[in-house]
């Protein structure tokens, strides 16, 4: 069964620049993984050749390709995950939570 066709990635001069500061930020690794997928994909390599010299998942590329071409710079940003907020395991546990052992 051949694959389905990549979204073709088009980045203006201006989106280039700012996927290239996005790239250089420090102690974000997934910034710079979003950035070089992108700009690879503009390049016009494949999802699989992009995967493969990045070290990733497939379907990783493709999702970022994808919230790209949708939502441009926008969709590069974390977005918040839904439900309910976790709880610190050790602020349980030190209100000495009647009936519960945490972290044992």
């Amino acid at each position: 069964m051949p694959r389905k066709s990549s979204v073709p990635i088009e980045v203006t001069s201006e989106e280039r620049q700012a996927l290239h500061k996005l790239r250089k930020l420090l102690g974000k690794k997934r910034n710079w993984v979003r950035a070089e997928i992108v700009l690879r994909a503009a390049a016009g390599q494949t999802n699989y050749a992009i995967a493969k010299e990045l070290d990733i998942r497939r379907n990783t590329v493709q999702h970022w390709r994808y919230r790209f071409a949708r939502e441009r710079l926008a969709g590069l940003k974390t977005r918040p995950i839904p439900g309910r907020p976790r709880r610190n395991l050790m602020e349980l546990s030190s209100r000495g939570t009647p009936g519960k052992v945490y972290g044992a």
